[in-house]
């Protein structure tokens, strides 16, 4: 009987240790989830702001077309200005 008694010490001893050790991984574990959601908030934040920046470049280059095309525009209707103009001179 004695030697079971010292068995179970000694499991019971192991398994305190045991325990111990997994509350610290479980612990570690927690931390590294924490830091993970915490750079995935600041990952999806830098994304957010990339795609704000994406969609103002999309519009700034719809408004450059936009004014390339008015410039064309305005350069053929100053050509036939002047082409009419100088239909009057002669």
């Amino acid at each position: 009987m004695k030697k079971n008694k010292d068995n179970d010490s000694l499991f019971a001893g192991d398994e305190g240790e045991i325990l111990s050790r997994l509350g610290d991984r479980v612990e570690k574990a927690v931390g590294t989830i924490q830091e993970l959601r915490k750079e995935r908030d600041q990952l999806r934040a830098r994304v957010e702001e990339l795609e704000a920046r994406v969609k103002e470049q999309d519009s700034l280059d719809e408004e450059h077309e936009r004014f390339r095309k008015e410039r064309g525009e305005i350069r053929d209707r100053i050509e036939a200005i002047l082409g009419s103009l100088e239909a009057l001179e002669e």
